[in-house]
């Protein structure tokens, strides 16, 4: 199934690997997956790189220092790891469009399969599902998928599928999941990183926006904003909001959760939505050019605050 893939890697000399800007632990967690395997496949040219920073929780993923070290300026190979459009690579999109091959490897059902190789599964829980499969079949003509790249790949899979909690999930991802944690590394010890250890400046930032909660139609509808001066108080940044959303979506009768937060940037905001299963997350992003799953999706809206609420406010009273 992946004989055009592994042609163009057996062909190239030079290959990039690229995660999306505003990196999760899936991204990160399949790029680094192929990083290493490549690697251990025997490729020496390999560069990895992402148009953004990691938040904190990241950092422990093995191999994470390697991002945007490689100063190759042309790869004959390209690999976009859990982009689902692009413009998600950033500045990285102008080593992708110069590359000879062009891999486009995803799970989000709004792709549109911009690679020369695309190997898109919409609907699982995670790119790391497709990406162990692509590491199984090279691992099969030259052992690459060892303890680490087994361990990256599970920490993609636990955070994209919310600790395996999430609709998308299947007997697929459970069989991956099964045949991963036969490797040398703790499962456990993964899933209380990613899930739920958090700092206390987190918990603080969470506490307060969380007490400022709004809620419309017969609480079926849950926002949140995260402002500058929430960040400011508590000492943290955009790379803490991830996680916060849940909690609005977990309250009964919520059908859809979205979380509004400040970037750096003036009037500029990004935006997560989390739904039940009633309602599609991906069509509501949609409306304001973001994208993703039936269930997460978001996306970046500019203009002022009360601006951005009302048409967002819209796009889910539309949607429900």
């Amino acid at each position: 199934m992946y004989e055009d893939f592994i042609k163009a890697i057996d062909k190239s000399n030079s290959i990039c690997i690229i995660s999306h800007q505003n990196p999760d632990g899936d991204t990160c967690g399949s790029s680094l997956a192929l990083y290493r395997a490549l690697k251990l496949y025997g490729k020496t040219q390999v560069g990895i790189f992402c148009d953004s920073d990691f938040r904190e929780s990241l950092k422990v993923l093995d191999g994470i220092d390697e991002y945007n070290k490689c100063e190759i300026a042309k790869f004959d190979m390209a690999i976009a790891c859990d982009c689902a459009e692009k413009e998600r690579m950033g500045e990285y999109y102008a080593l992708f469009s110069k590359a000879k091959y062009r891999a486009d490897i995803d799970h989000h059902k709004t792709n549109d399969f911009y690679g020369n190789i695309n190997y898109v599964e919409a609907g699982v829980s995670a790119t790391c599902e497709v990406m162990y499969k692509i590491i199984k079949a090279l691992d099969e003509i030259k052992p690459c998928l060892d303890d680490t790249v087994a361990k990256l790949l599970y920490s993609g899979l636990v955070t994209d599928s919310g600790g395996f909690t999430f609709s998308s999930v299947s007997s697929q991802t459970h069989k991956i999941a099964s045949q991963l944690i036969k490797y040398n590394f703790s499962a456990s010890a993964i899933c209380e990183h990613f899930l739920k250890s958090v700092s206390i400046n987190t918990f603080k930032l969470r506490a307060r926006v969380l007490s400022n909660a709004k809620f419309f139609e017969d609480n079926k509808i849950g926002i949140i904003v995260f402002n500058k001066e929430d960040f400011e108080s508590t000492g943290t940044s955009g790379n803490d909001t991830e996680g916060a959303i849940n909690y609005i979506r977990d309250i009964d009768g919520v059908e859809i959760a979205v979380a509004i937060s400040h970037t750096d940037k003036a009037n500029s905001y990004k935006i997560s939505i989390r739904t039940s299963d009633r309602v599609d997350a991906s069509k509501i992003a949609m409306t304001f050019g973001g994208g993703g799953h039936k269930n997460a999706a978001g996306g970046r809206l500019s203009g002022f605050l009360e601006d951005v609420k009302d048409k967002l406010l819209k796009a889910c009273r539309d949607e429900l």
